[in-house]
């Protein structure tokens, strides 16, 4: 029998349909279909159990494990898990430490002291953060919450190694790379900084090097301002020169630039303080700076008895501790000292803190 090209067209018109019709029942058959529950059950953050939540400097390549119980939302699913920390309950600021499909995450002791420094929680004082863990599926489906657990946490010092160009001059014995006399890059970009005390004469004489040597060394002669001194920086030029003080030291390494701006010069002065009792109120005893840290510093003897933090060894600028709560206020009452010692006294600027370490 033959068939015309119509009837061909026709009959396979007719196939094409009958394929598709058995297609979708044989779907219709096998096809499950996916009902998200009413009540999805969310993760719950099992370990580490509320408390204190211990870890030290020492133990900073260590990890801590968070675990948690799976989402449930009523079908099965391969759900993504991520671990939060925040600085409040609310989580308005919060850092990631974690994701993972499993249900456990080891977080490098390292990392999550960094996040808390990041939060300027300040050193070796208990503080309280937060923690929590959500799930996800897809987009359209609810992300699910935990509850929130709360931590005792104590932050660890680290430093942060900046780059650094050296100030050798007659103030720490001309000695390129030495301790005192750095400054530190802390946006990582040309910008070298600290706040230097030259002393040990008047004037006081000092060249700017780039690496810890006389390799390469640049000199020049400073303009007086209002403030301090500016000046560029010449590899053929003299020793710069400055009246005996405290300034903020600024290198501009791309453009060759020196500024030196005079700085509050910061110490202690008290009745625990040498000579102690009421003769320790006259004498102030300066304070380091260190710039790796952004904090000042005195060690020495403490006897029982108060203390203040002042400028410029005047009244004009000072910090007490009204609250007794490690935070500096400006003429604040003055800081008890409980008992004699040996002390590590800082004072943090940056973060409106101090402490007193008994050594």
């Amino acid at each position: 029998m033959n068939l015309n090209a119509n009837n061909m067209k026709s009959t396979y018109k007719i196939l094409v349909f009958l394929m598709a019709a058995i297609t979708f029942v044989a779907c219709e058959e096998d096809f499950d279909e996916v009902v998200i529950s009413d009540q999805p059950t969310a993760p719950s953050l099992i370990s580490p159990a509320e408390g204190n939540l211990e870890f030290t400097k020492e133990n900073a390549g260590d990890t801590l494990t968070f675990e948690w119980s799976a989402a449930d939302l009523g079908f099965s699913s391969a759900s993504s898990y991520f671990i939060q920390i925040s600085p409040d309950e609310s989580f308005s600021e919060f850092s990631t430490l974690a994701t993972t499909n499993d249900l456990s995450a080891d977080v490098k002791v390292s990392d999550l002291n960094a996040t808390l420094l990041a939060w300027d929680l300040p050193i070796d004082q208990q503080a309280t953060i937060y923690a929590r863990v959500y799930s996800t599926v897809v987009p359209d489906v609810d992300t699910l919450y935990s509850a929130v657990n709360s931590y005792t946490v104590t932050p660890y010092e680290t430093l942060i190694d900046y780059p650094m160009y050296y100030v050798p001059g007659a103030y720490q014995g001309w000695n390129p790379g030495g301790e005192n006399g750095r400054l530190y890059s802390y946006g990582f970009n040309d910008i070298y900084e600290n706040i230097i005390r030259f002393d040990g004469g008047d004037p006081v004489e000092f060249k700017i090097t780039p690496a810890p040597s006389w390799d390469n060394s640049w000199g020049g002669s400073l303009t007086s301002t209002t403030e301090g001194f500016t000046g560029t920086l010449d590899p053929s030029g003299g020793n710069f020169s400055v009246p005996a003080g405290v300034y903020n030291v600024v290198v501009d390494a791309a453009n060759l630039t020196i500024e030196l701006t005079e700085a509050n010069d910061w110490g202690i002065i008290g009745s625990a303080t040498p000579p102690y009792g009421d003769a320790g109120w006259v004498d102030d005893h300066n304070m380091s700076y260190d710039g790796q840290r952004q904090i000042w510093t005195w060690t020495g003897d403490l006897e029982a008895g108060e203390m203040k933090f002042r400028a410029n060894d005047d009244w004009a600028l000072n910090y007490g501790d009204s609250g007794a709560d490690g935070s500096l206020d400006a003429g604040g009452d003055n800081i008890q000292v409980s008992e004699a010692g040996n002390y590590t006294v800082t004072l943090d600027l940056v973060n409106n803190t101090y402490s007193l370490q008994m050594n």
